[in-house]
């Protein structure tokens, strides 16, 4: 049997352009490929049998010839490549590769030829790692916040606007019970009690606690690496808001508190709710903005 064996790693990529020159190395070579296997948005770090390129291997048999576009397809992973080799090698498989030409069978060429691309593929992959960590490290230093607001309410409380806030208020001071305004204006009644507080209407004592209690758990959760956020006065909090809501930079507001280092700060903003939210709304839209444009 001829099989064909194509892998894109991304849904963005189209295995058409694989497959034509598999057909034209099949067709130069007087081979006709009787079965295609794809692995399509699939990435080559995945282990072969959680692709499609698992059952292929377990149906190979002695003289069957399996063809790629180039060896990379097969994995991205020097140890995880050099696997699936061997096991080739050993059912007396032959991989042939159309742009690197590589004939890959049970001899000592094809071994050194496996082993010295794998090498080479897993030193590449080992390079793409480091400029990626040195790009998010600079990121940092620019004063992007990294991730997706993550460390924010998993379900964000929904919005309300200043005509419903005149309604609810008015429908409460009628003696409208909670869960009635709850289903009044289509939302919870924790959140109508939050509002409620928030506006100064109806304080609640269990709800400061309660948003002590969160703030603190996110805290804890982000401290659980090697961070080092700081618990900012109420003095250096409304400064920085105030710095926050004039486009400043991360890097602009370490340079107002020099009894913190910068790590301080931008730890700060990555656990503290407010901060993180408030941000992102400001410099950070900027900064990407000015990084997508390079």
């Amino acid at each position: 049997m001829i099989y064909g064996y194509l892998r894109v790693s991304s849904d963005e990529q189209d295995v058409n352009s694989q497959k034509q020159g598999v057909d034209q190395f099949a067709k130069d070579n007087g081979w006709v490929i009787e079965e295609y296997i794809s692995d399509e948005g699939v990435s080559g770090g995945k282990d072969p049998d959680k692709r499609n390129l698992g059952p292929l291997l377990k149906k190979l048999n002695k003289g069957d010839i399996v063809i790629v576009s180039e060896i990379s397809r097969l994995g991205r992973d020097l140890y995880m490549v050099m696997d699936i080799l061997h096991f080739c090698m050993k059912q007396e498989v032959v991989i042939y590769t159309v742009k690197d030409r590589f004939v890959l069978g049970d001899d000592i060429q094809s071994k050194v030829l496996a082993f010295a691309f794998g090498l080479a593929a897993e030193i590449e992959r080992q390079m793409i790692r480091q400029r990626t960590k040195e790009g998010l490290k600079l990121r940092m230093k620019m004063g992007v916040l990294l991730g997706r607001g993550c460390l924010l309410v998993a379900n964000p409380e929904p919005s309300c606007d200043e005509a419903t806030k005149d309604r609810i208020i008015e429908q409460y001071q009628w003696g409208v019970p909670l869960r009635r305004l709850a289903d009044n204006f289509k939302v919870d009644r924790n959140t109508i009690q939050r509002w409620l507080h928030r506006w100064g209407v109806n304080p609640s004592k269990f709800i400061e606690k309660q948003d002590r209690l969160q703030e603190q758990q996110r805290i804890e959760k982000y401290k659980e690496g090697d961070y080092c956020a700081i618990d900012v006065t109420d003095k250096e909090r409304s400064a920085i808001i105030s710095l926050i809501e004039l486009d400043s930079t991360l890097p602009q507001i370490a340079e107002h508190f020099p009894q913190y280092t910068y790590e301080q700060m931008y730890d700060t903003f990555m656990c503290d709710r407010q901060f993180n939210a408030l941000y992102r709304q400001h410099a950070q839209i900027k900064l990407v903005k000015r990084k997508d444009r390079r």
